[in-house]
C-alpha cells in the first residue's frame, strides 16, 4: 500500500521510512530537490520531490524529515533513479551525505540523443516529448521560507510527477534510433559510481581562471591558496568567492606577500579577514613555495599552432555536420576544446588517449572521421543538400600523419 502522498507533506523519519520501503518495492524513482545556493558552500536543501509508482510525495528537510535514506537509494544499483539535469542535485547529495550515483538516467542528456536537442529545460520536453503544460510560475521562488503555499507545493511536485513517462518515451525513441547502449554508456560516464560530486581541495586550483601565464612556483602557492580557501569555505559554509576571489587569489600567488602587513594591502582582500586568517593565507603561501612547481605541458610549437588554425575550425564544421546528420546535439558530441584537443593528438601535439572522442559513440560518430580529416584521409566540400557538407575519401600525401 502506498504511504501518504499528494501534497501532504512528510515532515518526520517515519514518514520517510514508509517512502522509502516503498520505493524498494518498486524499484524505481523520480526524484528533484528544491534547494538554495547563492550564500552557502554547499547546496541547502529546501524540499525532495520523489515519485514512485503513480504516486509523488513532498519531503521537507527544513521541517524535520531526514535525507539521508533518500540518498541511500540514489547510491543503490538495484534502484533506478529518474532525473532532469540532476548534476546539482547530486552535488547536494554528496556534499551532504557522500552519495555517489549508481543508476541515473537524466531525461534531459537522453533528450540529445533522440533529436530533442541538448540543455533544454523540464517544460520544453514534457511538451516536446508528451504534449504536457508545466506552470514555471514559482520558478524562482524562496523555497527556505515556511509555510509553503498549495502553489508551491502543486508546482514543486509537477516536476517529478511526468518524469516516468517522459523517460519511458524517450527511451522507446531511442530504441527505435537504435541508441540504447549509447544513452547507457553516457549515463555511466557521467553519473556512474566513479563520477565524483564533492569538491576537492587538491584540485581546487584547477576551477581558478586567468592562470595561464603563471610560473610553476606561482601555480603550486595557488594549489596551497586554493586549498586553504576550500577548506574555509567548507568549514564557513560560504562560497568560495566570499572567502577570496579568484582574481584576488592569483594576484596572491603572483605577488607572494612576505608579512601579513603586505597581505593585508592586497587590492580585493576582504576587509572581514581576521588575523587568523592572515597568519592561514600566508602559512598557505609558505606551504606552496615549499612545495614541487607545477609545470603545465609545454605549448606546442608555432608549426603545430599554425596547423591547428586550419584544422580546428574544419573539426568543428565537421562534427556539427556529422552531429546534425544523426539528429544529435553538437554539444552532446563534443564540446569545442574536446575537438581541439583531441585533434592535437591527432597531430602528435599531445596524448589524448583519455578523450572522450577516443572510444565509444563518440569516436563513430565523431572521433574517427576527426582522425580521417588530420591524417589528409578525407577532404570537405559544401553540398546542398543534408547535413550541407560533404566527405570526400582521398589519399594521404603522406606530408602529415598523425
Amino acid at each position: 500500500m502506498s504511504p501518504t502522498s499528494n501534497h501532504d507533506v512528510i515532515r518526520d523519519a517515519h514518514g520517510v521510512d514508509e517512502v522509502v520501503a516503498y520505493a524498494r518495492e518498486h524499484g524505481r524513482i523520480a526524484l528533484d530537490f528544491e534547494f538554495l545556493w547563492e550564500r552557502t558552500y554547499a547546496p541547502l536543501a529546501c524540499l525532495a520531490q520523489i515519485a514512485i509508482d503513480q504516486t509523488t510525495f513532498l519531503i521537507d528537510p527544513i521541517e524535520g524529515a531526514p535525507l539521508a535514506p533518500i540518498s541511500e537509494l540514489v547510491a543503490d544499483p538495484v534502484i533506478d533513479t529518474v532525473m532532469h539535469a540532476p548534476s546539482s542535485d547530486l552535488t547536494l547529495l554528496g556534499m551532504q551525505f557522500g552519495t555517489r550515483p549508481a543508476s541515473i538516467l537524466d531525461v534531459q542528456l537522453t533528450a540529445g540523443f533522440i533529436g530533442i536537442g541538448a540543455g533544454q529545460g523540464l517544460g520544453v520536453l514534457l511538451d516536446r516529448g508528451l504534449k504536457v503544460s508545466l506552470d514555471k510560475a514559482e520558478q524562482y521562488t524562496d523555497w527556505s521560507r515556511r509555510p509553503l503555499s498549495e502553489r508551491q507545493l502543486t508546482y514543486a511536485a509537477a516536476d517529478v510527477s511526468h518524469l516516468f513517462a517522459l523517460a519511458d518515451e524517450f527511451l522507446a525513441r531511442a530504441d527505435r534510433l537504435g541508441r540504447s547502449t549509447w544513452i547507457a554508456e553516457e549515463m555511466t560516464r557521467r553519473y556512474g559510481p566513479d563520477s565524483r560530486w564533492v569538491p576537492d581541495p587538491e584540485h581546487a586550483w584547477r576551477r581558478v581562471k586567468g592562470q595561464g601565464k603563471l610560473s610553476g612556483v606561482d601555480r603550486a602557492v595557488l594549489q596551497s591558496l586554493a586549498r586553504w580557501r576550500e577548506h574555509e569555505a567548507a568549514r564557513r559554509d560560504r562560497p568560495t568567492a566570499w572567502i577570496i576571489p579568484d582574481r584576488t587569489l592569483l594576484e596572491i600567488a603572483r605577488r607572494r606577500p612576505k608579512s601579513t602587513s603586505q597581505l593585508a594591502s592586497e587590492r580585493g582582500l576582504p576587509e572581514r579577514m581576521k588575523p587568523a586568517d592572515l597568519e592561514g593565507i600566508m602559512q598557505a603561501i609558505a606551504d606552496g613555495m615549499a612545495a614541487e612547481p607545477i609545470h603545465l605541458p609545454p605549448a606546442p610549437g608555432q608549426e603545430f599552432q599554425a596547423r591547428m588554425d586550419t584544422l580546428g575550425p574544419l573539426g568543428q564544421i565537421l562534427v556539427t555536420a556529422r552531429a546534425g546528420d544523426a539528429d544529435l546535439a553538437p554539444s552532446l558530441v563534443a564540446t569545442r576544446d574536446e575537438i581541439e584537443t583531441y585533434l592535437w593528438g591527432q597531430i602528435g601535439a599531445r596524448d589524448v588517449t583519455d578523450s572522450p572522442l577516443a572510444t565509444g559513440w563518440r569516436h563513430e560518430i565523431a572521433g574517427g572521421p576527426l582522425a580521417d580529416l588530420a591524417a589528409g584521409r578525407i577532404a570537405l566540400a559544401p553540398s546542398a543538400t543534408r547535413p550541407f557538407l560533404r566527405e570526400i575519401a582521398r589519399e594521404s600525401d603522406g606530408t602529415h600523419s598523425p
